[in-house]
């Protein structure tokens, strides 16, 4: 591995962390690793299946990253995939006879390169040599090949939700540096009501709580009766593509859910060193991206000159809100959603905070 060590973007989803992979992809030292835990946690609901603690050999850990993820296939299986999934043959294709796409398949390779498939078979052979370790060394030692395969100095991996993993992270890789990216939590919780990916998964989190167990991974029905009407066509044996695009992910759902990785996420985080945590706003992106993108860079610990930054200043879009677009009962019901996580970040959205906290709708 690089001098460098591990180093991860986390953030709560929707909050602008693609950018920041698309701007690490295009440093000639950097390899930009997306939605890796993403798709090996099955959007998340496989976390504890691919942090297990303890050693293991290679056929698990292949298990775990090249697994058939049963959120991801019934998405790809009814054409209901995030834009986010590079991968996609034109038939539901079979690997190992198990109709499906590897996780890692799905964006982490073909986000690397133009022959997903050949390196895929390169990344499995590797695994195959590798001894009986904790899951952590397994996953530095396939990074660190992916990095070495590409010739890059060191790797970033960035995951949409990721903040959710943190503990687990700082467990597995001590030594980790994190780039907390932040953005105000009503843009994050309307961009989240749209996005399949995490309609799906907060579906499967309500589905998960009345039936007592996730239906993508339990058969057992025995409370199917409590499931309302309006969620029984997401269950994955009825599972129907047109309700699915029409269903409306309730907003102060998004918002209490942004809140609540927030406010977890940060006590989480606040067990890692001053020197191995930066905190950016994504609005601060938009509104001076020349010293923004250089903080991230001298963070991560590679050289960029004016000319790279400019460039790549060029390439960051403002930060915009529909907050405003919204009825003012979906706007107070959404700020109401949102107050515990303008609070957990106090001053990095004292405005926000204020105005949640003193009952006001912004007009």
């Amino acid at each position: 591995m690089s001098a460098l060590g591990p180093l991860f973007i986390v953030g709560t989803g929707r909050c602008g962390s693609t950018m920041l992979s698309n701007l690490v992809r295009r440093h000639p030292d950097l390899l930009s690793i997306s939605e890796f835990f993403s798709a090996t946690t099955d959007l998340g609901g496989r976390i504890s299946l691919c942090f297990p603690d303890h050693p293991i050999e290679a056929d698990e850990l292949w298990r775990i990253v090249a697994g058939i993820q049963p959120k991801l296939t019934t998405m790809r299986r009814h054409d209901v995939m995030m834009d986010e999934v590079l991968y996609r043959p034109a038939a539901l294709p079979c690997f190992g006879g198990v109709p499906g796409v590897p996780a890692i398949l799905e964006t982490a390779l073909p986000h690397l390169c133009d022959e997903p498939e050949a390196l895929f078979a390169d990344l499995e052979r590797f695994v195959s040599t590798l001894p009986v370790a904790p899951v952590g060394q397994h996953y530095q030692q396939v990074f660190g090949f992916l990095a070495h395969r590409f010739g890059k100095r060191t790797w970033v991996e960035r995951s949409g939700g990721s903040l959710r993993l943190v503990r687990r992270l700082i467990k597995n890789f001590p030594d980790a540096r994190f780039v907390h990216l932040v953005r105000d939590g009503r843009t994050c919780a309307i961009s989240m009501s749209r996005h399949l990916g995490f309609r799906m998964a907060l579906i499967a989190v309500q589905l998960t709580e009345i039936l007592g167990v996730d239906p993508w991974e339990s058969r057992d029905r025995a409370y199917v009766d409590d499931v309302p009407e309006e969620l029984l066509p997401f269950l994955p044996e009825r599972f129907d593509r047109e309700a699915f695009l029409r269903y409306e992910t309730p907003l102060p759902l998004c918002g209490h859910y942004w809140s609540g990785e927030i406010v977890t996420g940060l006590d989480e985080l606040s067990g890692v060193a001053p020197g191995r945590l930066l905190t950016l706003r994504y609005e601060d992106f938009g509104r001076a991206p020349r010293p923004t993108i250089a903080r991230l860079m001298e963070f991560i610990g590679v050289d960029v000159d004016d000319a790279w930054i400019e460039r790549m200043a060029g390439i960051v879009r403002p930060a915009r809100s529909r907050f405003t677009e919204l009825a003012p009962g979906e706007r107070r019901a959404l700020m109401d959603a949102c107050q515990p996580g303008f609070a957990a970040l106090a001053e990095l959205y004292s405005t926000e905070l204020a105005e949640a906290a003193a009952g006001e709708v912004p007009a």
